[in-house]
């Protein structure tokens, strides 16, 4: 009998430890696209994390430093486009045209998506100068 009951104990455990491991992973998976995959199939990823990546179209910038507000349009190679709002302080590296990687939701009646992580790649001047060999 008690055996029985160190087992039942035993499984009662590993069955809840198992459904938080899997739940936790359920909702911090984040879904890691570019803009144009967003904006062909908005619905297949309604109320899920995402995190798209894309360029910062240039002229689209409007920045509010004091109140860390910032709006701007971000595209993709296939030029596809979508709206950028972001509440937060502004990376350093954060320009127009330079790439960019957004984590939040997007909107698809307003095309925006509203950021909560702002990651701006850092320019090509800090890439390593590749010698031309003749």
């Amino acid at each position: 009998m008690k055996k029985s009951k160190f087992l039942i104990a035993g499984l009662i455990v590993v069955a809840a430890v198992g459904y938080l491991i899997i739940s936790g992973f359920n909702s911090s998976s984040v879904y890691y696209l570019e803009v144009s995959e967003l904006v062909k199939k908005p619905s297949a990823y309604s109320e899920k994390g995402l995190r798209v990546s894309g360029d910062v179209k240039n002229g689209t910038v409007q920045k509010d430093v004091v109140n860390q507000h910032l709006e701007f349009v971000m595209s993709d190679k296939k030029g596809s486009e979508m709206n950028v709002v972001y509440n937060g302080i502004i990376p350093d590296a954060f320009n127009e045209d330079v790439q960019v990687i957004v984590e939040g939701e997007y909107s698809k009646k307003t095309n925006t998506f509203k950021a909560r992580t702002l990651l701006a790649k850092c320019p090509s001047k800090y890439e390593a100068k590749v010698e031309k060999k003749s």
